[in-house]
């Protein structure tokens, strides 16, 4: 048996390990450079309509909701203040009124209606409420007293005033004393119909509002007879304001819009920074509070732009 062992080893080769001159090394393939990635453009047509959809519907709901709370919250300050001025003696009758100032309170049952009427009828005072054309008579007094407000935003405290039937009551509160008047008439104007301003040789009342939710073509106007005496005529120290007809906006606004947006594009990139340093709750909890008052404040400029009673 040993013999036989024996005689195996002498025949199995050996195997020598390899020299080092006898390996041959593979070099390695050349780094391929990393590919740029790319964005469809598909996906940029695709993310930006996202964005603008969702943009539009954040503005819907300012527009429908949000925007009626702040009116709801004007209203109260004013009611607040015009009742202190009436308990003393000290509500506008005449003389220079400062916009946005209250002077009066209409009330119309049929439409669930009460509204602290301001002066001044450009879109940044009808945010607030109703206001009293500048330029025409106070209501109560002799004359055309015309008063214009929203139908859609900011509460549509004007959305069912199509609603009137001629014979229906309207009642007014000045510094004066308290006035009732009749619809006598509702009709739909023509944007460029200016009669609707204009004295028609009796004492009357004009209310208006855009002729449509949505849109500003025309004009919807209810027009009612004062019963009984006139308060005495008191002058209001202002001519006609052109641009206080309803339907068109303040240019002025354009710049405030401007730079809210730019500081909403800066606010937001600088958000999208700090979420590369920080934990996203701690970004929430900084940048959501600045991010929506500056949504907010572009929201308010950009209806400036908008025809006022809309």
């Amino acid at each position: 048996m040993t013999d036989t062992t024996t005689t195996l080893a002498k025949l199995t080769p050996r195997t020598e390990p390899a020299h080092d001159d006898d390996v041959t090394i593979e070099p390695d393939p050349p780094e391929t450079p990393p590919k740029e990635r790319s964005i469809p453009a598909g996906t940029i047509v695709r993310r930006g309509l996202q964005v603008f959809a969702l943009a539009v519907v954040a503005f819907m709901i300012f527009a429908l909701w949000l925007s009626g709370l702040a009116h709801a919250r004007s209203q109260t300050g004013l009611q607040r203040k015009f009742r202190t001025e009436l308990a003393n003696n000290a509500a506008p009758v005449g003389g220079a009124i400062p916009t946005g100032s209250p002077v009066a309170t209409l009330t119309i049952h049929q439409i669930g209606l009460t509204q602290t009427v301001v002066e001044g009828s450009r879109a940044s005072q009808l945010r607030a409420g109703p206001g009293h054309v500048t330029g025409t008579p106070l209501p109560g007094q002799p004359g055309n007293a015309v008063i214009a407000g929203r139908r859609t935003l900011y509460g549509g405290p004007f959305h069912h005033l199509a609603s009137l039937r001629p014979g229906d009551p309207i009642h007014v509160t000045t510094g004066e004393g308290t006035s009732t008047y009749r619809v006598t008439h509702i009709a739909t104007l023509a944007a460029h119909d200016g009669t609707f301003v204009q004295e028609q040789g009796d004492n009357r009342l004009t209310l208006f509002t855009t002729d449509s939710p949505w849109n500003a073509n025309g004009r919807l106007v209810v027009t009612a007879t004062l019963t009984g005496n006139p308060y005495p005529p008191t002058n209001t120290q202002h001519a006609l304001d052109p641009d206080g007809l309803g339907l068109t906006g303040e240019r002025s606004a354009a710049p405030y819009l401007l730079v809210w947006l730019e500081l909403l594009a800066v606010t937001a990139l600088t958000s999208a920074y700090a979420t590369t340093r920080w934990s996203p709750p701690r970004v929430w909890l900084v940048f959501a509070p600045i991010l929506t008052v500056m949504i907010w404040l572009s929201f308010e400029s950009f209806v400036r732009l908008l025809p006022a009673t809309l």
